[in-house]
């Protein structure tokens, strides 16, 4: 099968990269990048020179002048990249990074018979309007999740006659603040990005540590299964071993386990080949003493609620609270707003009435909206008293 990596030097790119090593059965066509051109075309050598391009014009146009004598061919624009990726060379494409730049290639796969591995929350969340009629994802066969939460409810739903489903649980670590009992303006980024039980990207482990992750992983839920809000609810397992579970109407309660470790999710997702999982992915049960759960407490985990509640809201309210998040998850890392400012700012930009989007373009510029939105709220920060 011959794929694509979109955001390959990412963490979860990477680990992406790492698990398609071992199958000769994938070979990959296209690698892509925002920024980091030296392990992009680290990558690129590794698997039998693919094709790759570099977002940052910058960083692109650098790595064509490095490789001007190479088999590694550096594609010159995103037309160049899409046109790639919707032809007839890529069977199948991984989304492995944040935000909504490529949410119009997507998009556009949705009509295709591709295999299209997701894990650009963002792209589900802010496109959410669009996901219906023709492009409904609940129908698209193709679509394969990779958050770790709706690969687990997609397994655990297979055979399952919906009308017999109570409920679905999602499941959140808590991330690194749930016992804290400090101040929660003491909390810096780096504490912030040190999470007890996974490795994942920057801007996810900021948005893990106060839950507004696990708020967009609901609205995606929704959109991946078409259950109601109602019918989705989200469980604090502290260890990180369930992933989700299934509430049955007869009273039945069924979960997945397995190791907290992406590459395991990764491996089953690529169901065409052997899935014999390694050793280092297996779930140890004598280790495993105990589980504790607890629901998100509304007075330190605002932010998830917030999400939630755009979810519900629909229309335009999804994308313009991912642009309104992303910037201030940057404010945060930039030592420019505390941590506990993140959800005072987006509660306040959702007083911005929004409209439907009726195309991707009207998305990424309701995305854009948000993003300016909360930008000015940060300038203007002392007026609310952050």
């Amino acid at each position: 099968m011959r794929v694509a990596v979109i955001g390959s030097t990412g963490y979860l790119g990477e680990q992406i990269c790492n698990v398609l090593s071992y199958f000769p059965e994938f070979e990959v066509k296209v690698l892509v990048a925002n920024v980091n051109g030296e392990k992009l075309i680290q990558q690129a050598r590794n698997f039998r020179n693919p094709s790759i391009y570099l977002v940052n014009p910058e960083a692109n146009f650098r790595a064509a002048g490095d490789l001007k004598e190479s088999e590694i061919e550096v594609l010159k624009n995103r037309d160049e990249v899409k046109e790639i990726l919707l032809g007839n060379s890529v069977d199948g494409i991984f989304f492995a990074l944040s935000g909504v730049d490529w949410i119009d290639l997507f998009y556009d796969l949705l009509i295709t018979n591709k295999t299209i591995w997701m894990a650009t929350k963002e792209i589900i969340v802010a496109g959410s309007e669009l996901w219906k009629g023709e492009r409904d994802l609940s129908q698209h066969k193709n679509l394969i999740a990779l958050d770790s939460e709706h690969n687990a409810l997609h397994q655990l739903i297979q055979g399952q006659n919906k009308e017999h489903i109570a409920k679905i649980y999602l499941t959140a670590s808590g991330g690194a603040f749930y016992e804290w009992q400090g101040d929660l303006n003491e909390i810096t980024p780096e504490m912030a990005l040190s999470h007890p039980n996974w490795k994942m990207g920057t801007k996810i482990t900021i948005d893990s540590a106060n839950l507004i992750n696990k708020g967009l992983e609901v609205i995606e839920a929704n959109c991946l299964f078409r259950f109601p809000y109602s019918q989705i609810d989200v469980l604090i397992q502290r260890e990180s071993v369930i992933h989700a579970l299934i509430e049955r109407k007869d009273g039945f309660i069924m979960a997945l386990l397995s190791k907290p470790d992406m590459r395991s999710v990764i491996l089953h997702t690529l169901k065409n080949v052997r899935t014999s999982p390694r050793e280092e992915y297996k779930l140890d049960f004598t280790r495993l003493h105990q589980l504790h759960f607890d629901y998100p407490v509304p007075d330190r985990f605002q932010g998830f609620y917030l999400a939630v509640k755009v979810g519900c809201l629909g229309g335009g309210y999804p994308a313009f609270f991912c642009g309104a998040d992303e910037a201030c998850v940057q404010a945060f890392l930039n030592h420019r707003i505390r941590f506990n400012h993140i959800p005072i700012l987006l509660e306040k930009t959702l007083e911005t009435t929004i409209t439907k989007p009726k195309s991707v373009s009207d998305v990424i510029d309701i995305y854009n909206q948000g993003y300016k939105t909360a930008k000015n709220l940060i300038q203007q920060r002392r007026s609310l008293k952050c």
